[in-house]
């Protein structure tokens, strides 16, 4: 198989380490491309990430894209989405070697897609609508107002802002802000408000095959997709968000255990 390399240079400072490991995987009769950032990713069927979380998310979108699929291995601190640690670099042949045959499980992590101004962005774990305070004046509201409309019905969020994320963000920013805990490869996703302005407003599953229009009604907001800063929206920005039309796949090993992973990843 062709597989590409990228590394996080703050997380993997060691040059000796990406050398090590291109000579395992040609050794076991790989071809090996070396990315030095996630805009280079092109080429290759599969791309093993060495970092953390963050490395693994500014690199699914385009992988997923080019129908190439992720192997992460944990350089960071919490490595959640990676599948090994960096101790366990070697066991990582065992899984390439049942990816060949076609005989390892593919996790279809889905996408999340938001239109908004006329462009159109995605994101692995969420999206996130937030109150902009860099852009507030002295007669603005702190409290955003949000009309949501869905297929299930309509509702109003006040507050600092909502969150649209995947079952992958179900353990990321929407699990800090309140909400629940989802299985990889349900066919969902969850809204969670952000400091909501009422003891009613409480996150809500949707199935993903619904699309959800968001119109701010009061309050200037930053969008937000896996952290990243994408745009600055004016009060009456309409967004449309449903789920990306291609996935996320990251190929696992057997014995692989979500739960143990949210055990002993989540309770530090």
């Amino acid at each position: 198989m062709k597989i590409g390399i990228l590394a996080n240079k703050n997380k993997v400072k060691d040059e000796n380490t990406i050398l090590a490991l291109t000579e395992f995987l040609k050794n076991n009769g790989h071809t090996t491309v070396r990315f030095f950032a996630p805009t280079e990713i092109d080429g290759v069927d599969v791309l093993i990430v060495l970092g953390g979380d963050g490395a693994i998310l500014h690199s699914a979108v385009i992988s997923a894209r080019k129908n190439i699929k992720i192997i992460g291995i944990n350089y960071g601190t919490l490595g959640f989405l990676t599948e090994y640690e960096k101790s366990e670099r070697d066991l990582i042949q065992d899984l390439l070697s049942q990816l060949e045959k076609g005989e390892c499980r593919i996790l279809k992590r889905s996408i999340i897609e938001v239109a908004v101004l006329g462009h159109t962005f995605y994101a692995l774990n969420e999206i996130a609508l937030q109150r902009d305070n860099g852009l507030r004046t002295t007669k603005d509201s702190q409290i955003m107002k949000l009309f949501v409309e869905t297929q299930s019905g309509s509702d109003v969020i006040a507050g600092d802002g909502v969150l649209f994320c995947t079952p992958t963000g179900s353990t990321a920013y929407s699990l800090s802000a309140g909400g629940a805990i989802l299985v990889p490869e349900v066919p969902v996703f969850m809204m969670t408000p952000i400091c909501a302005f009422s003891m009613r407003a409480r996150p809500i599953v949707f199935a993903d095959s619904e699309e959800i229009t968001v119109r701010i009604g009061r309050g200037n907001s930053i969008l937000l997709c896996d952290g990243v800063t994408i745009a600055k929206l004016p009060e009456g920005t309409e967004l449309r968000i449903k789920k990306a039309p291609f996935t996320a796949d990251f190929p696992v090993r057997d014995g692989s255990d979500f739960f143990a992973k949210v055990r002993n990843k989540l309770n530090s």
